[in-house]
Order: structure tokens, then sequence, then C-alpha cells
């Protein structure tokens, strides 16, 4: 193997094992978190993901000091996808004590990777806060 081979695949296990070919997030968009009740918040937000990329249910971690984690699968639907990047909705209710004031949240893609994350503060009051309406499937 010619010398520069070496040295190009030492660089890459290196790089690797440093953690800097980490996998590629983006930012959530439009995100916002507000309380239903004592025991409810709905979370809405946007991502850039592929055109037949379709979130799944979300799913909250018990309560970290006021910190919930979430995380929202996505799954590709349809048979033919382009590669065409689109922005891509969720709106979901989350079942979440009073404890919770914070949401972190991690958009996985379809094989299980991630592919967006975000955090926001659980925002007080049911005046401005609106359940999202069910979608006909």
């Amino acid at each position: 193997m010619h010398k520069f081979a070496y040295q190009t695949l030492a660089l890459a296990t290196a790089l690797a094992a440093t953690g800097a070919l980490a996998e590629a997030t983006r930012p959530l968009d439009a995100l916002s978190a507000c309380r239903l009740d004592d025991n409810r918040v709905v979370l809405r937000f946007t991502f850039e993901g592929g055109a037949c990329q379709k979130p799944g249910e979300a799913s909250l971690l018990p309560d970290n000091g006021g910190v919930g984690i979430v995380t929202v699968p996505t799954e590709n639907v349809g048979e033919v996808c382009t590669m065409q990047i689109v922005p891509v909705e969720f709106s979901g209710v989350l079942d979440a004590s009073v404890k919770v004031t914070t949401l972190d949240i991690t958009v996985l893609k379809p094989d299980g990777n991630r592919q967006a994350l975000g955090s926001t503060d659980v925002m007080i009051g049911p005046e401005e806060c609106v359940e999202p309406a069910v979608k006909a499937e």
C-alpha cells in the first residue's frame, strides 16, 4: 500500500474515533410547546426531511430535573420517493406532568439515526394552547 494511503486511512480512523465524523443533524424550526393542563403538553415543530418522510408518535422519557426527553421516529411512506428535501410538520400531545418545564427533542431518521434536534421551554397558558386536530389517514 502506498504511504499516502496509510496516512489517509490513519486520519479517517482517528476522526471516526473522536466523533468528528458523527452524523449531521439539523435544528428544528418553528418549535413550540405549551401546556394544555397539568398532565398534557402540545408540541409543534417542522424539520427538513424527505418528501416521503412521515413523523411517528412522540415518546417522552420520565422527567429528569424538569427536562423531558422527547424522541420522534419517522418512516418513509410511498414506494417511490425523490431525494427532495421538504419541511415536514409535526404536532402532537405528550403526557407530561407539571414538573416538565423544558423539552429536548430528537427526530430520528427511518434508519434510527438522529436527523434533527431542538430544545424549548414549555409555555404556560391554555388560552394560547390549542390541541392539534386529528388528521384523517
